[in-house]
């Protein structure tokens, strides 16, 4: 069981995606995009924001979960990147 476990584990770390993501809004949705390796833009997907933390961000990106540390990114882009998800009031 712990093989099946650890083979888990390494498969889900070697899936995750990695580069650099752009968002672009739709309307009242927003999509988002990865740019692939020769510059190009990728296939757009939606992208929700069901967690919103002071030092964490949770993304469904398409059918895929990924969390965002905005501390890892430069001032402006971390401010722009929780005013795309901030919902007052809700």
């Amino acid at each position: 069981m712990l093989v099946i476990s650890v083979w888990l584990i390494v498969r889900a770390y070697r899936t995750q995606r990695c580069g650099e993501l752009h968002l672009v809004q739709n309307g009242s949705q927003w999509e988002g995009y990865w740019l692939q390796s020769t510059g190009e833009p990728g296939v757009r997907l939606g992208v929700s924001c069901d967690y919103l933390g002071p030092w964490l961000v949770g993304l469904r990106i398409g059918a895929r979960r990924m969390w965002v540390w905005p501390d890892s990114l430069p001032n402006a882009s971390q401010r722009a990147l929780r005013r795309c998800f901030h919902r007052p009031g809700r």
